[in-house]
């Protein structure tokens, strides 16, 4: 990915309510002000000084997913995503597309 592990985490640790641990696992909700509540959990990976991969479950914002990518050198950084239940890997615009159809706004 765009950034090293230390970049990601910086970043990340500067978003309201998130917890960032030093493991690279990391858990980020929304402040409930009316709209819906979410919540993401996950792991971040690295490997030779950079940032490898991260492992993301839960549900947010489109807006939300933007942010918590630039954290990780979005857009600067292609993006291949895996879908574990369907095995197979998509694109960044797949991806999306897929999301929004997964919460009936297709």
């Amino acid at each position: 990915m765009g950034c090293s592990f230390e970049t990601a985490q910086s970043r990340l640790n500067n978003l309201p309510r998130m917890l960032f641990e030093p493991d690279g696992s990391f858990v980020w909700v929304h402040e409930t002000d009316g709209d819906d509540p979410w919540q993401l959990d996950g792991v971040l990976y690295d490997r030779n000084g950079r940032l490898h991969s991260a492992e993301i479950k839960g549900n947010c914002s489109e807006e939300a997913f933007d942010t918590l990518l630039s954290a990780m050198g979005w857009p600067g950084t292609d993006l291949i995503f895996q879908l574990s239940d369907e095995s197979i890997f998509i694109d960044e615009g797949e991806f999306r597309r897929f999301a929004a159809c997964h919460d009936g706004h297709c």
